[in-house]
């Protein structure tokens, strides 16, 4: 939810926490955590196999999101480099969610990108999910990113996403 959109952090979810390693040509470890609807993602890159700064991650997200009306959330994220996610996401049935979210520096001056994505569970439950973002960017084409979660566990998650090249 921190890193799609802040939105989904008003989900109703108990205490989450988690790590995650993504393939890279750097060594990298997210870490995050969510309760009650506020959450937290911070990103450690081992450059040159040196281990980084614990108080001074490469990338931190703080964000917060709740329930507008029933089925509908929304949410904002702060970005350690100064940037604001807002988020809206909207469930009308368990097994589709449609989203959106805008990017702005922290001044609310001028809008980086906006997103508008949609994700359908097909077999009724978390274990797989495909969906795609659209992005928006103020003097680019819109590019079109298709995903894949496949979750065979609880607690173990494989996502795919494209980028806008689709290789």
């Amino acid at each position: 939810a921190i890193a799609s959109n802040p939105a989904g952090l008003g989900i109703k979810r108990g205490h989450q926490s988690g790590m995650y390693f993504p393939f890279d040509s750097v060594f990298t470890i997210h870490r995050s955590k969510r309760i009650n609807g506020f959450g937290y993602d911070l990103k450690y890159e081992f450059i040159d196999g040196k281990f980084p700064d614990t108080f001074n991650p490469s990338d931190g997200n703080l964000a917060f999101g709740t329930p507008i009306f029933n089925n509908a959330y929304c949410g904002i994220k702060w970005n350690k480099h100064h940037f604001i996610d807002i988020g809206f996401l909207y469930r009308p049935i368990n097994n589709l969610s449609i989203g959106a979210t805008s990017l702005f520096d922290d001044s609310f001056n001028t809008n980086i990108q906006s997103k508008l994505g949609f994700a359908l569970r097909p077999f009724s439950n978390h274990k797989f999910t495909i969906g795609a973002d659209m992005l928006f960017l103020q003097n680019d084409p819109t590019a079109f990113y298709p995903h894949l979660s496949i979750q065979p566990l609880d607690g173990i998650s494989l996502n795919i996403h494209s980028n806008d090249k689709l290789d």
